[in-house]
């Protein structure tokens, strides 16, 4: 496996840890099915599927477009993080809201990004715990 490949998968982990910290329940799939984790209510009748995006550095929040359209069909959340292990370089968008904000690169490699310096005052509600509570309020009732 390589070392970005092992990178991905502590912080996916990672953000698994944040999750559990925040008293939801984080699964992982068996079988890649395109999403990291699995996040649901207490009792089950609700639940997100969540992809972890990790870059060392970051100016913005880009996926190719056919995962950004699978993801917002599917109503994921999107963790992305850079730097260090800490929650507050991690962001917690809805797949569809973050869809509204994105924007074509229009460099002929097919990806869309939410540019943070365009978009401080809405990527800031997503950022560390605020961010994980509000991404995930529908999955934090009791059932």
């Amino acid at each position: 496996m390589s070392k970005t490949l092992l990178i991905g998968k502590a912080k996916e982990l990672y953000v698994a840890t944040l999750l559990v910290a925040e008293h939801l329940h984080v699964y992982f799939p068996l079988v890649d099915n395109g999403f990291d984790l699995l996040v649901t209510s207490k009792g089950g009748t609700e639940s997100l599927p969540v992809q972890v995006k990790y870059k060392s550095s970051r100016t913005g929040f880009g996926l190719k477009r056919a995962d950004a359209d699978k993801f917002v069909k599917a109503n994921a959340v999107l963790a992305f993080g850079s730097v260090d292990a800490d929650i507050d370089n991690f962001y917690f968008f809805p797949a569809k809201e973050w869809n509204t904000k994105a924007e074509d690169r229009k460099r002929g490699d097919d990806k869309l990004v939410v540019y943070q310096s365009n978009n401080e005052e809405w990527t800031s509600q997503y950022r560390g715990r605020v961010g994980i509570l509000k991404a995930f309020a529908n999955v934090m009732i009791d059932d």
